[in-house]
């Protein structure tokens, strides 16, 4: 009896494992080892992709964000593991300094613009930061030789391998099943509680820059958590950070696909998604998309893991 009650206890967790749902309905957690991500098992599903009309109201001045962030369309997303939140600084210094990386030359605000300043680096993008801290000043490059140092640490017993997720994968996790432009609806005096981004706190930065009309006490970027999860409890996905993509950039989605390309493939231009300490509220939605070359540096720029997971 008792052998016949481990193996049901065995399938039932292999069931789990497929499905990425816990006991009680609620979504598997897992980590690897110290320096992993916690990771969030996301149940496959489809959602709509893009932006809607309602979301510019009003916003003229930036219908070329519509462009690039439409046709609306129907996808498709299989099961697969997503960081609960963005690589922080600790797990960063760990990856530098078993490898000897420096990644020295990032682009930052001075006080009066965005500048390139060869001395600033993760370790210093120009303003303080505690360990828990989402990394930045790291390009999608440097995010690449943090997964290949993770990835070879691991025996690879619950993931294929680690990776960054792809554009059609973070959109299905930010909306978490929502339908409007944010995961907490669509008032922007609402984005203080629970994100982290260009808010009143930043008119020190540019007093001519659009902003949130509430206040979330950072001018940079806070420790990772500091801010309201989502529906899937996954933390930060509309600010502290732009997180990079696997995906090339593309524009509008015409010509896109949701496969992305290989790490190895050329590629001008990667994707980047969500919005961070210094995105103006009509970026900060889960539609907004960016692209950026994979060896630019800023501190505003980091990065958040996901994983196929093994059948």
């Amino acid at each position: 009896m008792l052998k016949i009650f481990l193996l049901l206890m065995m399938l039932a967790s292999s069931a789990m494992a497929f499905d990425g749902k816990a006991a009680g309905g609620q979504l598997r957690h897992f980590q690897d080892c110290d320096v992993c991500s916690e990771m969030i098992v996301l149940p496959s599903g489809q959602y709509m992709m893009g932006a809607t009309e309602e979301e510019f109201q009003g916003q003229n001045q930036y219908r070329f964000m519509y462009t690039d962030e439409t046709p609306r369309h129907v996808a498709e997303v299989k099961s697969f593991a997503l960081a609960k939140f963005d690589v922080t600084r600790k797990q960063f210094e760990v990856f530098a300094k078993e490898t000897g990386f420096s990644g020295k030359g990032c682009q930052i605000y001075n006080g009066k613009k965005w500048v390139v300043d060869a001395n600033a680096d993760w370790s210093n993008p120009g303003f303080r930061q505690t360990d828990q801290d989402p990394v930045v000043c790291v390009s999608w490059r440097d995010a690449q030789k943090f997964i290949s140092w993770l990835n070879a640490k691991l025996p690879g017993h619950r993931v294929t391998k680690y990776r960054l997720p792809s554009e059609t994968e973070w959109e299905y996790a930010a909306r978490a099943g929502t339908k409007t432009a944010t995961y907490w609806g669509n008032n922007p005096q609402d984005t203080c509680r629970y994100e982290n981004t260009r808010d009143q706190s930043a008119r020190a930065l540019d007093a001519t820059a659009p902003v949130a009309d509430c206040t979330d006490g950072y001018a940079g970027t806070a420790p990772v958590g500091s801010f309201r999860k989502n529906p899937w409890g996954l933390f930060d996905m509309l600010g502290n950070a732009e997180q990079w993509m696997e995906d090339c950039s593309s524009i509008g989605y015409v010509n896109f696909s949701s496969v992305p390309i290989s790490e190895s493939a050329p590629c001008g231009i990667r994707s980047m998604r969500g919005a961070s300490w210094a995105t103006i509220p009509i970026a900060t939605r889960a539609a907004a998309r960016n692209g950026v070359p994979p060896d630019h540096r800023t501190s505003s720029y980091g990065f958040r893991l996901a994983a196929d997971l093994l059948n």
